[in-house]
């Protein structure tokens, strides 16, 4: 199944190493994409040029120059989630893990005993 490409900018048409993703926006400023769909509706942020499926492209100096104004230089790396943010992360996933072996624990208790019980009916 290919993407429907809509170009709302059709000017643009042909001149791709012009465009930029929302994605890579965030990554340029060193924010999250939600951070972009957040500026997208707040402010004058750049007017897409194209959209291929879910993705949304605008022009790359116009995103630059807008980044500018609004004092969200770009970045030369890309954004890192916040300590909080990385904590609540890492708390999720060693409880998940915890569940995890948990289960696995009990698969194996319940393995060891239906091999038991295999052994002594034979």
């Amino acid at each position: 199944m290919s993407e429907t490409i809509v170009w709302h900018r059709p000017e643009y048409r042909g001149r791709d190493d012009q465009l930029i993703s929302l994605a890579q926006v965030a990554n340029l400023a060193g924010v999250t994409r939600a951070a972009v769909s957040n500026w997208r509706r707040r402010h004058d942020f750049p007017a897409p040029a194209m959209a291929a499926g879910r993705t949304v492209w605008v022009v790359r100096a116009e995103a630059e120059h807008w980044l500018a104004t609004q004092r969200r230089q770009p970045s030369s790396s890309p954004a890192k989630p916040s300590s909080s943010r990385a904590a609540r992360t890492l708390a999720v996933l060693e409880a998940r893990e915890e569940k995890q072996a948990a289960a696995l624990a009990a698969t194996r208790k319940k393995l060891r005993a239906i091999r038991k019980q295999l052994a002594t009916d034979n």
